[in-house]
């Protein structure tokens, strides 16, 4: 597995912000009474470099620098103690259950990836903690739980859904060009040539597609493959229906595609709806979880980003400033997730 690749997955199946803790002690960052605490950092700067170099060998990578991950981690301090804040702000309970049942879907994800990464790898790596057991990490679970629980607040299901179903029934509305179209699909040249023979002498095209055509789904209705907008079939077949044939026509040669032979006959040819209303229902419905996610990641990125102002003007939030981070695709710099539910 290529090492770039392992580093993000690892990022995004955790998800991993650093903790703090109430510990006296040289202030790297503080949000509200919570400190990040120069003694701490370094211990986890140790870990994760420890870690993330191991894992770097093994792929052939080169590894974060210590100021790389020194970034990212007080980075991931900042944010998911800002997450904790809002989370009590706005009365959102986590259990232990909630967080038990968290730990168990991340250590399935990375088991079921097999890129030969532990649980424990990842947190040490990527949270320079000790372990999972530890109460940190714990902390950090419920953060990330919290952060979904805030998302669902900031978007509803209901108000993609009506987004959706406006645009989807718009497009429905709009009238495109389309081709009603039959075809006999054959395995090769010499099969087509028979087809064609058996047309020429005037056996009926649909009773042939019902005997002869390799297509399941359009042989037993005579070869009809219903409308068809430019895009829905390969370019061959597009050029045949679109370009080449005039309604009532079949092809006189065989068009290859790389399903095989194909004896086209293109039934009709107007300016139809887009899509059925119907149709329009299923795309809404199929559609609305990836958007749903989407919305939710962009207002709860934007949620944080206001927050951290805020904390910053108001004295709650203390950071310090870094430089822009190296470009080296390593396991415990590689960068950080936009924030999802």
């Amino acid at each position: 597995m290529n090492f770039k690749r392992l580093a993000v997955m690892v990022v995004a199946a955790l998800a991993l912000v650093a903790c703090g803790s109430l510990a006296v002690g040289k202030p790297v960052a503080r949000v509200d009474n919570v400190i990040l605490s120069r003694e701490e950092l370094d211990k986890r700067i140790d870990r994760a470099q420890k870690v993330s170099q191991s894992l770097a060998e093994k792929q052939g990578q080169p590894a974060p620098t210590a100021q790389d991950i020194e970034r990212r981690l007080v980075g991931q301090f900042v944010q998911q103690n800002l997450i904790l804040s809002l989370a009590r702000a706005r009365g959102v309970a986590i259990s232990d259950n909630d967080v038990d049942g968290r730990i168990a879907q991340i250590r399935q994800g990375i088991q079921s990836s097999q890129s030969g990464i532990t649980l424990e790898d990842a947190i040490q790596s990527q949270l320079g903690l000790p372990s999972a057991d530890s109460t940190e990490f714990r902390q950090f679970i419920s953060s990330l739980v919290a952060q979904g629980r805030i998302a669902e607040t900031l978007v509803t299901t209901d108000t993609v859904r009506q987004q959706l179903t406006t645009q989807m029934m718009a497009q429905a509305n709009q009238q495109v060009e389309q081709a009603h179209a039959a075809h006999i699909l054959v395995e090769t040249e010499d099969d087509a040539k028979k087809v064609l023979d058996r047309l020429a002498k005037g056996e009926q095209f649909e009773a042939l597609a019902k005997e002869l055509s390799k297509d399941p789904g359009s042989a037993p209705n005579g070869g009809d493959l219903g409308w068809l907008q430019k895009g829905q079939t390969v370019p061959e077949f597009d050029k045949a229906i679109f370009e080449d044939l005039k309604p009532g026509e079949t092809t006189k040669t065989a068009v290859k595609t790389q399903f095989g032979f194909h004896i086209i006959k293109l039934l009709e040819r107007d300016q139809r709806a887009a899509m059925t209303e119907e149709q329009a229902k299923q795309a809404v419905e199929q559609g609305i979880p990836g958007e749903l996610q989407n919305q939710r990641g962009q207002a709860l990125q934007k949620l944080l980003a206001d927050e951290h102002d805020s904390a910053k003007k108001a004295g709650r939030l203390v950071e310090p400033d870094y430089a822009e981070p190296t470009a080296q695709p390593a396991p415990g710099g590689a960068p950080q997730p936009t924030p999802q539910p």
